[in-house]
C-alpha cells in the first residue's frame, strides 16, 4: 500500500483577475508550513482550467484558497487534459480521495480511466518539477466496444461506468483504489438512454449507490410549495421544489448534502436569484430557506463545510458565506469576488471545502496541577 503523500510546500498564487482583498491576504499560511507538510492541505479547493489565463487544456491546477478571504495558498498540478477544458458540469468533487493522495480521471483517445498519485517533486523522476503534482500510475482500459467514463473515488474504492453501446445497459463498476487492475465488481445498471446526466447516479456521503431511475419519488407536504425527492440511505439525492410559480432543482454536479437536507438552484427557464436550502422536518413536512435572494443571479456552485455548519456559495460575481445552526441560517456575508479561469464558463470548478487538519494531542500543552 502506498504511503499517503501530502503537500510539502506552500506556494502563494495570484489568480489572473482576483480581487485586491484576496491578493493582500495571499501571504498568510494556514497552520504553518510544517503542519501542512505533515498533515496535508486545507481550504476551499478549486480546479482551475487555464490557470492565470493559460491554456485550459494543458494548464490545469488544483488550488487551495483561504475560505475566509479567497486568497490562494498552495497548488498541485494536474496531468494535461485531465478535465474537459470547456465542460461546465464536471463532478470534480468526486475525483479526489479524501486525503488528496489519489486523483482519478478519464481520457477519450485512447479511452481509459487513470489513477494518479500525489507526488513530491523531490521524489519525481522528472527533476524539472517544482511543485507537487499528480502522477498517473495506473490505467483501466475497456474491453472491445466498451467506453469507460465518470470516475468516482469514495473511501478505498474507485467507481466508474462501463458502456457497451447502443441498447445495452451501462454498468456501474468498482475496484480497489490501490489495485485498480483487478476484476471489478458490478455494482448496478443504468437505463440505456441517449443523453446521460451526472444526476443519473451518485454515491451518498456514506457510500450507498443511488441510481435515479431505480428510486421511487416521494412527495413531501410542507405548505411552502410542492417538494418531490428521491432518497437513498436516508440522504436526499434528487429534489424538485415548486413554489411561487418557479421550479428549483438539485445541482447536477455537486456533492450530496447528506441526510434530509439539499441545496437547490433555479431551473434553466427561471431568472430567479440565489438558491434554496431544504431541510426535512422530523416526522412530516420540510422547511425551505431562501439564500442570497438579493444577489445578482443564481448560485452556480457551492461547497458545504465538512460539519455542515456553513456553506460557501458562488454566483457569477462573487463568493458568499452562509453560517448555519442545525440547518437554520444565522449569518450571510459576501466573502470575496469569484475567481476566473480560461474555461467556457470562466470560473474554476469546486472540488471540496477541505477541513483544517486535526490538532495533534501530543502537542497540546499539559495542565499544571493546581492551576
Amino acid at each position: 500500500m502506498r504511503r499517503p503523500l501530502v503537500l510539502a510546500s506552500l506556494v502563494c498564487l495570484l489568480a489572473a483577475t482576483a480581487c485586491d482583498t484576496a491578493a493582500d491576504s495571499s501571504g498568510s499560511e494556514q497552520g504553518g508550513t510544517e503542519e501542512i507538510r505533515e498533515q496535508g492541505p486545507a481550504g476551499l479547493a478549486l480546479l482551475h482550467r487555464g490557470f492565470e489565463g493559460a491554456d485550459p487544456e494543458t494548464d490545469q491546477v488544483l488550488v487551495f484558497h483561504d475560505p475566509e478571504t479567497g486568497a490562494p495558498i498552495h497548488r498541485i498540478d494536474l496531468p494535461e487534459g485531465a478535465v474537459d477544458p470547456m465542460a461546465g458540469a464536471v463532478p470534480v468533487h468526486e475525483q479526489f480521495s479524501e486525503d488528496w493522495e489519489y486523483f482519478a480521471f478519464v481520457t477519450v483517445e485512447p479511452n481509459a480511466v487513470h489513477v494518479a498519485v500525489l507526488t513530491d517533486p523531490e521524489e519525481a523522476e522528472d527533476d524539472s518539477a517544482e511543485e507537487f503534482f499528480y502522477q498517473p500510475v495506473e490505467s483501466i482500459t475497456p474491453p472491445q466496444d466498451t467506453t469507460l467514463s465518470r470516475p468516482v473515488i469514495h473511501g478505498e474504492r474507485l467507481w466508474y461506468v462501463a458502456d457497451a453501446g447502443e441498447g445495452q445497459q451501462p454498468q456501474i463498476m468498482s475496484v480497489p483504489l490501490d489495485a485498480p487492475g483487478g476484476t471489478p465488481n458490478q455494482e448496478g445498471s443504468l437505463a440505456p438512454v441517449a443523453a446521460r446526466s451526472n444526476s443519473d447516479w451518485a454515491l451518498t456521503p456514506e457510500g450507498a449507490l443511488h441510481i435515479r431511475n431505480s428510486v421511487p419519488t416521494e412527495q413531501i407536504l410542507g405548505g411552502e410549495g410542492d417538494l418531490v425527492v428521491r432518497s437513498t440511505d436516508d440522504s436526499i439525492v434528487n429534489a424538485t421544489f415548486t413554489t411561487g410559480g418557479g421550479q428549483w432543482q438539485t445541482f447536477d454536479s455537486a456533492p450530496v448534502w447528506g441526510g434530509g437536507a439539499a441545496l437547490l438552484r433555479p431551473d434553466g427557464a427561471s431568472e430567479a436569484n440565489g438558491a434554496y436550502l431544504l431541510q426535512l422536518a422530523d416526522g412530516q413536512g420540510f422547511t425551505a430557506t431562501r439564500l442570497l435572494e438579493d444577489a445578482e443571479g443564481p448560485v452556480v456552485q457551492y461547497a458545504p463545510s465538512p460539519e455542515r455548519d456553513a456553506v460557501l456559495l458562488q454566483t457569477e460575481q462573487a463568493w458568499y458565506r452562509v453560517d448555519l445552526d442545525e440547518g437554520t441560517v444565522t449569518e450571510t456575508e459576501e466573502a470575496f469576488p469569484r475567481y476566473h479561469d480560461a474555461s467556457m464558463d470562466g470560473w474554476p470548478l469546486v472540488v471540496r471545502w477541505s477541513p483544517e487538519p486535526p490538532a495533534d494531542p501530543s502537542e497540546e500543552p499539559s495542565e499544571t496541577p493546581g492551576s
